[in-house]
């Protein structure tokens, strides 16, 4: 039994990452932008009965990103309804999968559980992957097929006779990630060839390299669905398609490639503190380290290293940098890191460790006198507790881990836990689902055009938040009113100097900060706080005076 319960060890790490995940992914705490050009476009995919082209608000189609997150989220509104919880569950359940992945991966390649659970721990603590899976985007998507395909091409390459199952995983882990994201895919998989070929360590002849089986299906898979659009639409999609991927996109200024390559590395190594620090904290030890490592080791390093030196490059050569565009190599560079931190000698473990035990008292500290003396809640309540309850088991429980990564890793996922209860607390509830009570409060039929000026995000917010119940239009900057009918005006401040608003009653619609209550903080705080308050965005609805 206890041998049973050993074997299956490892499934903490994705269990764990969905408990201190869940407060940040399943609720619309934080509303990442782009999130309302996947949502809203499967929303008319659903209502138009069109599976395979995504569209905009508008109607219009929207060839800028292949099918696979689309059809992510088309399942889960299908089974779920449409909500903020069904925008994200499957992308956070995706980011315990690349951990459950990340582990299988790294105990297949150098035999060794420590170094897997290591390699899990880190991914699942990283805070890209934390974010990415709070997100309906493509990225954690991306990452997650990604590192399918990297885990068969290094199996390949270490393998002297690899099976078949490894080139499976390399081919189409590679075709999905090209139907998610498109091009980056074909980057990740054509460097990971050539250093095949060429790496001094493991080298593979192209012969070697082939499977006619698994690239053939790879090639139907992600060629698919471009051919259907193709034949749907015309050379219409194709261009859309790669002015975005490479057109829109890629910078040609020498200056702009410089700053966004210093800021892809900047960003890297921060996002992989405290790690990192570990990691090099003795360079003559990891020197060391990499002459005596068998090939197996050096080859896999090396793989790491290839694909860390072209998702900066990636990078680099954008218009505009952001950091998720980093997130593809975190899983592997876990992996190296997982293994120099377990196999060789390092400093400041018993720092970091202190550090995190340290800020998550303090967060957990302030969760609790929240609820004591400012705004009691359930929930603040129940994640307090889960706080204290978590700490006290985290650094009991490290006392058995030779490594220093789960304890590590386990109080960064807290910490996140920890911090974004209390966001939730003060930022929720959304704008979104206040504008839909505002507008259920009016007594309106389904059928009344909802009509939101400004940031088409609120617009999006509005139909999730409603289930696609409302008749939500998105007016972004046309400042144009309806002359007669029902219908009910959404708008903000910066809105309202615009829109001609003589025979409307305006109510407000939603309070950002509603729950931060200024009068309950202790005199010498209220006006900072008063002032956050008054900071935030409030939304109003407009109803003509003759309803």
């Amino acid at each position: 039994m206890k041998h049973g319960l050993q074997k299956y060890s490892w499934l903490i790490v994705p269990l764990v990452f969905l408990l201190y995940s869940a407060p940040g992914a399943l609720d619309f705490v934080f509303h990442f932008p782009d999130e309302k050009y996947y949502t809203d476009a499967v929303l008319q995919m659903m209502d138009k009965g069109d599976y395979l082209t995504p569209y905009k608000a508008d109607g219009t189609p929207r060839f800028l990103k292949p099918i696979v997150t689309y059809w992510v989220l088309i399942g889960s509104y299908s089974v779920f309804g449409v909500s903020p919880f069904s925008s994200r569950i499957l992308f956070w359940i995706a980011g315990a999968l690349l951990a459950a992945i990340t582990y299988r991966m790294t105990r297949t390649l150098v035999n060794n559980k420590p170094v897997a659970m290591g390699a899990a721990f880190i991914t699942a603590a990283s805070p890209l992957v934390l974010m990415g899976a709070s997100r309906s985007i493509p990225d954690i998507l991306l990452v997650l097929f990604l590192t399918v395909s990297a885990w068969g091409f290094l199996r390949i390459m270490i393998q002297d006779r690899p099976a078949g199952t490894d080139y499976w995983l390399a081919y189409l882990g590679a075709a999905l990630a090209f139907q998610t994201k498109g091009l980056p895919a074909v980057a990740f998989a054509g460097i990971s060839l050539l250093y095949m070929m060429l790496n001094p360590w493991k080298r593979k002849s192209l012969k070697q390299l082939i499977h006619p089986g698994a690239i053939v299906l790879a090639i139907l898979v992600a060629a698919s669905w471009f051919v259907l659009m193709y034949l749907n639409h015309g050379t219409a999609y194709l261009s859309s398609f790669f002015a975005d991927q490479v057109g829109y996109r890629v910078s040609s200024r020498a200056a702009q490639v410089i700053g966004n390559t210093a800021l892809g590395t900047i960003n890297l190594a921060a996002f992989l503190v405290p790690w990192i620090v570990i990691a090099f904290s003795k360079p003559k030890t990891l020197k060391s380290y990499f002459r005596e490592s068998d090939a197996d080791i050096k080859a896999i390093l090396g793989f790491t290293a290839i694909w860390v030196v072209t998702v900066i490059a990636m990078s680099g050569a954008v218009f505009k940098f952001y950091d998720r565009y980093l997130l593809p190599v975190i899983p592997v560079v876990a992996m190296a890191l997982a293994l120099i931190i377990t196999r060789t000698e390092t400093r400041f473990e018993k720092f970091f460790i202190r550090l995190f035990l340290w800020l998550n008292i303090v967060i957990t500290a302030m969760n609790a006198l929240y609820w004591l003396f400012i705004l009691p809640g359930a929930l603040l309540l129940a994640g307090t507790a889960t706080g204290i309850i978590s700490l006290i088991i985290i650094y009991k429980a490290g006392k058995r881990f030779s490594s220093p990564i789960p304890v590590i890793s386990a109080s960064i996922l807290l910490l996140w836990f920890n911090l974004h209860i209390l966001l939730y607390t003060l930022l929720m509830p959304n704008p979104g689902e206040q504008l839909v009570q505002a507008i259920a409060a009016e007594n309106q039929t389904e059928n009344t055009p909802i009509l939101v000026y400004g940031n088409i995000r609120t617009a999006s917010n509005i139909r999730i938040h409603s289930g696609n119940e409302l008749n939500v239009i998105s007016m972004d900057t046309v400042y144009t009113i309806p002359k007669e009918g029902d219908h009910i005006l959404v708008f903000s401040h910066k809105e309202e100097q615009r829109l001609n608003l003589e025979g409307y009653r305006i109510e407000k619609g939603s309070e950002e900060w509603k729950r931060l209550p200024p009068e309950k903080f202790p005199a010498f705080m209220r006006e900072g706080v008063m002032k956050i308050k008054e900071s935030g965005t409030t939304y109003f609805i407009a109803i003509p005076e003759r309803q």
